[in-house]
């Protein structure tokens, strides 16, 4: 009888054990961050139709599709809702080699402010793998911190895949009068950007190197430069970057984030090659005395919306084709004078632009005829029209603007390249 009672004790205990294990081998994982602020994986989908965890089977609050499959990993975000956080993601490969950005978010089922459950998307991840990582990088009161722990995901959409054939380079591509041949393609090279300080290897800080040469009419220019790349693989990955462009006399080196993962045959690279100077008089406007006059940051984000306190342009002009207008520019009196953007600059289109055009702006001066540092803010859909945004520097004195813009068609030449490793850069002493 009493071995009995040890036998089942004995078995007791390792049934104890063994629902333990498995609930600690199951328990969600979770990044604890220096002001105790706290990143739960909470799910993962893959699909066009994307629900949070807490509504599958429910009312669905929160839900959303995609125009195509896409990976949506869902995050819990805890943190002091006094504070204002931000959160990015960075899916790596098993090894680390490299890395992209999340391509959306989705807060559908946000919850309350400082606990809310938020959908990631990525329209890129190593498909071949059976596990892939995902980073974090809190963003907190001008600080940040990213994670040394990195959640371990598995591969919702793993599969045999194709491959494809890369052409050998230097290769050569047009698009109407532009030639463009791309001499050179290399992953993990350095770039201007620099998340990650503790660890200068880090895929975070790496993108890809292109070398090219450009002619138009048959003459080599360097006033054409790539602006965007669409990079895809043989599994479905496709991804955007924008391009930091430098010349020495016609060979042209652009460094973007993000590329793809290395293990794959070939890359597509669909670039964007946009003229910088030299425009004809027809894609040209130019206002001058545009008024610069005081309001909030709100004020310049809120243009074009029914929130917008005016909605009256200083001028417009009909420009190759399509009727721009352009609004008084903004600075910004609750910005304190040393930090940046001082304020901003907003053109509108009416509608979308035709495909393949682009909006450039050339010049942006003061009454004194100097130049004024301004960067780019992207563009948006509002009612029907499309919005671009310019956000300025150093503006102390200033009470008038000269601006000058171009409306113009880009060229897209399009290459199947095998990207080759950057050459190891020797340590600093």
């Amino acid at each position: 009888m009493k071995a009995k009672i040890l036998l089942w004790c004995g078995i007791s205990i390792l049934v104890v054990g063994v629902a333990a294990a498995v609930w600690w081998l199951q328990r969600p994982q979770a990044i604890t961050f220096g002001d105790d602020s706290k990143v739960t994986l909470a799910g993962k989908d893959y699909g066009k139709r994307h629900t949070p965890p807490a509504s599958k089977g429910s009312a669905r609050r929160g839900s959303f599709t995609t125009t195509g499959d896409m990976l949506v990993l869902w995050f819990r975000q805890q943190y002091d809702p006094k504070q204002w956080h931000n959160f990015q993601y960075f899916l790596y490969d098993k090894s680390g080699t490299a890395c992209v950005g999340s391509s959306g978010l989705n807060y559908g089922n946000r919850g309350r402010q400082g606990d809310e459950l938020i959908g990631v998307e990525f329209s890129a991840f190593p498909r071949r793998q059976a596990k892939f990582l995902v980073g974090v990088q809190e963003n907190s009161n001008g600080s940040q911190e990213i994670a040394d722990r990195k959640f371990v995901v598995s591969n919702p959409a793993r599969a045999a895949f194709a491959n494809w054939t890369a052409e050998p380079l230097p290769a050569t591509k047009e698009d109407e009068d532009l030639a463009v041949t791309l001499t050179r393609l290399v992953f993990g090279a350095d770039t201007t950007y620099n998340r990650n300080q503790d660890n200068p290897d880090d895929p975070i800080n790496k993108g890809v190197e292109a070398r090219f040469q450009v002619q138009r009419g048959g003459k080599p220019v360097n006033n054409w430069q790539p602006v965007s790349v669409e990079t895809s693989d043989a599994t479905g990955n496709h991804i955007n970057g924008w391009c930091n462009t430098q010349w020495n006399g016609n060979d042209g080196t652009t460094t973007y984030q993000w590329g793809l993962w290395s293990d794959e045959l070939a890359w597509k690279l669909k670039f964007e090659f946009s003229q910088q100077s030299d425009f004809a008089d027809n894609e040209l406007w130019t206002v001058q005395n545009l008024p610069l006059q005081p309001g909030h940051m709100q004020d310049f984000w809120n243009y074009g919306t029914r929130r917008s306190q005016t909605n009256a342009p200083v001028a417009e002009a009909e420009v190759n084709g399509v009727h721009l207008r352009i609004f008084p520019a903004k600075r910004f009196t609750d910005m304190s004078p040393n930090s940046q953007p001082q304020g901003g600059l907003t053109i509108q289109a009416d509608g979308a632009l035709p495909e393949g055009m682009r909006l450039t702006l050339v010049k942006l001066t003061d009454d004194q005829t100097n130049d004024v540092g301004y960067w780019e803010s992207g563009s948006s859909r509002v009612n029907k029209t499309t919005l671009y945004r310019y956000q300025l520097r150093d503006l102390f004195g200033i009470t008038n603007l000269s601006v000058t813009c171009a409306l113009h068609k880009s060229r897209f030449v399009e290459f199947t390249a095998k990207p080759e490793k950057a050459a190891a850069t020797e340590p600093k002493p």
